[in-house]
């Protein structure tokens, strides 16, 4: 759940290019963050409209089944990049892990709205075009697909209370993971050697978008969004679409808000360091949803 710092704000520039570099840059950024986010709630409102005519289930997902899940999932990761030797079957393992992640999450969004065949081609085909072809534009695709379907399965299993405890929680947890134990840090940097990202990356200018993945390294013409930072706030968003899809979009705009002060922090500090991006798109996701109960829609 981290960022990692790019090229611009280190840049000897003016300060006018720096300040276009950081709006075109937060741009890109917040827009794969916003077509994912209204994505995950159009979903979301589909799935709950499915579930109230008793056409699926969806089950509840408790709090201590999430926090059991969480923990054992980061312990395998991190126990499989403890291992220094390896090489090829550690990137099998994260290569599986997101083609397993993307396309569960891509069936949920493209299965509610498509005949299971074709979104099964559709998922297929940009498996295949990542696998073969490994470009950010499609690494990004895939990325909105499946957390956006993940976001929107899980969101309204949870009861909003629960996902605020939780956003709390994991904003504490990715401050310590990130400037204390470091080990978010050290996961990052080894699935970008993989080129394996679980999370968005975000190319300094439109054109880096049909570059390879392999040219995605730390510090240079990309910067990465990890995918809880995405996904954990539009959980909250999705949860509240059985009281009105207007409250999940009032709740959308406030995680984006905290993504803007986010990068902020990220562009503003003197050395290039990566930063918990959660705590502060958790902070006004939740402030989101209380404003979006006072309202009276």
């Amino acid at each position: 759940m981290a960022y990692k710092p790019h090229k611009l704000v280190r840049e000897k520039t003016s300060k006018k290019q720096l300040q276009r570099d950081f709006w075109q840059v937060f741009l890109i950024e917040g827009g794969l963050f916003l077509v994912t986010s209204a994505l995950a709630v159009l979903n979301g409102f589909q799935l709950d409209r499915l579930v109230r005519i008793k056409k699926i289930y969806l089950p509840t997902v408790s709090l201590q089944d999430f926090v059991f899940s969480f923990l054992f999932i980061t312990f395998f990761i991190l126990l499989f990049v403890s291992f220094k030797k390896a090489t090829k079957f550690k990137e099998l393992i994260f290569k599986g892990l997101f083609i397993l992640t993307v396309f569960w999450g891509g069936m949920t969004v493209l299965n509610a709205w498509l005949h299971v065949f074709g979104a099964i081609l559709i998922m297929g085909v940009l498996i295949v075009a990542w696998l073969e072809r490994p470009s950010v534009w499609v690494h990004d695709i895939l990325m909105v697909l499946g957390l956006a379907g993940a976001a929107s399965f899980f969101g309204l299993g949870f009861d909003p209370a629960i996902i605020i405890v939780l956003l709390v929680l994991l904003s504490f947890y990715d401050f310590v993971a990130v400037y204390k134990t470091k080990h978010m840090v050290r996961i990052a940097k080894e699935m970008i050697e993989k080129r394996v990202v679980l999370g968005f990356i975000i190319p300094k200018q439109l054109k880096y978008f049909k570059d390879k993945l392999a040219k995605v390294q730390p510090a240079g013409n990309f910067l990465i969004l990890g995918g809880g930072d995405v996904v954990f706030p539009n959980l909250l968003a999705v949860s509240v679409i059985p009281s009105g899809i207007i409250k999940a979009l009032i709740i959308v705009l406030f995680s984006l808000a905290g993504l803007f002060f986010s990068y902020w922090l990220l562009v503003s500090q003197k050395d290039s360091e990566p930063i918990p991006a959660l705590p502060p798109v958790a902070l006004f996701a939740i402030i989101g949803y209380f404003v979006s109960m006072l309202l009276p829609l």
